[in-house]
This record gives C-alpha cells, structure tokens and sequence, in this order.
C-alpha cells in the first residue's frame, strides 16, 4: 500500500503527524480509494493542495484550519458495526476484550461490515489514529519553493 508519512514542524502547532495515500490513475484517493464510500472514508479529511504546500513550507494554520479533529477522537466514532475486529477469536495474539479503533488497537486488527478490498486500507487509517497521525486525503494542486 503507498501511504506517505511525515511529520510538519511547527514552532505554532509543535509536531503534525500526517498520513495521506499517494495518488493513483488520477485519483487523490490512492490506495484508500475502496474507503471512500464508507463510514471510514467520512472521516478521512480533504484538504487542499495549496494548504499542505503552505504547511509544508512553514505555514501551518491553514491547514490546521482544514484538517478537522484530532485523530485519536476518530476512531469514536466509525459506527459500531464497522469497529470490533473480526479476528478477535480467531488467531490474534494481541486481541484484547477491545479489539476496536482506539489506545489498544492490536496489530492484526481486521475491521467487519467492510468488503475485502477495504479491510487493509481501514486497518492502516486506524493505527494511523491510534498514533495520533492526521489522515488526510489532497485535492487540488500543490507548489514548491
């Protein structure tokens, strides 16, 4: 899967961890494209191409303005029915009574009520979140300096 992710410094903001799939055929959505019609891909931030150039270039509150909440409140709030793990009871060592988005999300985390080709994709947004990296997904275009 090509997911880019960096850090932005920011003597304002402190350090923004990022996650954002690199684009594919045109579409911004990449590799998190089978998300984009589900309760996961609605909370996976749009942002400007030329917010993020500006973040990356020093400027960073207007991304900050864009990029919506922190991430480890979103995995609250995927419906319950796409969050406990369907491997809970089924070989994950590390499943715990919480195999669900959140503090103590288990490596092997595998998301239900989600066709095949979105499970690894979720799975990757979720330990995003639980690391606190923003997952953002870049319309438009961005610049250089």
């Amino acid at each position: 899967m090509k997911l880019a992710r960096f850090t932005i410094d920011s003597d304002d903001w402190g350090q923004i961890l990022v996650m954002r799939p690199v684009p594919r055929g045109g579409d911004p959505w990449g590799d998190l494209a089978p998300l984009r019609e589900t309760p996961w891909g609605d909370l996976i931030t749009i942002v400007s191409g030329e917010s993020l150039s500006f973040a990356l270039h020093g400027d960073v509150t207007v991304l900050m303005r864009e990029i919506g909440p922190h991430p480890r409140g979103l995995s609250k709030k995927v419906p319950k029915e796409y969050r406990w793990c369907t491997l809970h009871k089924s070989g994950c060592l590390t499943a715990s009574d919480k195999c669900e988005p959140g503090p103590n999300l288990p490596f092997c985390y595998s998301p239900p009520n989600l066709p095949e080709e979105a499970r690894l994709p979720a799975a990757a947004v979720a330990l995003a979140w639980q690391e606190g990296r923003y997952v953002v997904v870049v319309e438009g275009q961005e610049f250089s300096l």
